[in-house]
């Protein structure tokens, strides 16, 4: 299912019209479309989720980055179509029961990104949203690694993705939960800024909305009590690029996945 080029809503005159080809309509208010999308339960992830899998329109394929351990070294790190009705800690972020899931558990240091380019790269008035869930840090083995773990996503000015150590190149922005800390955490002009919500079990939706000069507005909803925060005018970390990729990243989370999907990019229409 795609909705690339195609309005979705318009404002107009205080009222949301919708449109579903309709010609030759002209207005001076505010009208998006989705430029990119993509979901778990869409066709190509049927058997799965690997590197080279490129569902829904607007993003390129993703590439998946996880170390190869010994077979009986007590350590994991991977990729997997998630199902609700299979994951105890899948909850409210699946759509239509399926989610994007990552693990990263072991009695070292496992680390695990997802990445992915955007067609075309995040402009002013652009939304990114997704949808999150982990259920918090917690090792699955007697030892583990004294290094600190966290789990996100990460926007980023380039689309290099030729390993783990990529993540952090070009980085523009990042939320994340963090080892030790009971909130959600994002990273951009300040090194870390504390959004003082505390980490959902049943997860969140992101939106990330662009504006002029390097500032965006943030909107997370916690999905276990439907409530929204607002974030705005905060400032991206400054590059020189627009943002052309993500990342999603599972870094030592220990005993509960990452989870993720509902990736979209709505764009102003131009009519």
């Amino acid at each position: 299912m795609s909705y690339a080029k195609t309005p979705h809503f318009v404002r107009f005159c205080g009222a949301i019209l919708l449109l579903v080809g309709v010609p030759g309509l002209l207005c001076s208010q505010s009208a998006t479309y989705f430029a990119a999308e993509d979901e778990a339960f869409f066709g190509p992830y049927q058997d799965g989720w690997q590197t080279g899998d490129q569902g829904g329109s607007g993003f390129g394929p993703w590439k998946l980055v996880a170390p190869t351990y010994s077979q009986g070294e007590d350590r994991y790190a991977g990729f997997f179509l998630a199902e609700a009705n299979k994951e105890a800690d899948l909850s409210e972020a699946a759509r239509q029961s399926k989610a994007f899931g990552i693990f990263a558990n072991g009695i070292g240091f496992e680390e695990t990104v997802a990445f992915r380019s955007i067609d075309e790269p995040l402009g002013e008035d652009d939304t990114f949203s997704f949808y999150l869930e982990f259920d918090g840090f917690g090792s699955k083995f007697d030892s583990d690694s004294p290094e600190l773990s966290s789990v996100g996503l990460a926007l980023r000015e380039g689309s290099r993705a030729e390993g783990i150590e990529d993540m952090g190149r070009g980085r523009i922005w990042a939320i994340a939960a963090v080892e030790g800390l009971s909130t959600y955490q994002v990273l951009d002009a300040d090194p870390r800024f504390n959004t003082r919500i505390f980490i959902d079990p049943q997860g969140i939706k992101v939106s990330v909305i662009l504006g002029a000069q390097g500032t965006y507005d943030l909107r997370i909803e916690t999905l276990g009590n439907g409530r929204v925060h607002e974030f705005p005018k905060r400032k991206f970390f400054p590059v020189k690029n627009p943002i052309q990729s993500f990342a999603l990243f599972n870094r030592n989370g220990g005993v509960n996945n990452l989870y993720a999907g509902g990736f979209q990019i709505a764009r102003p229409a131009i009519f």
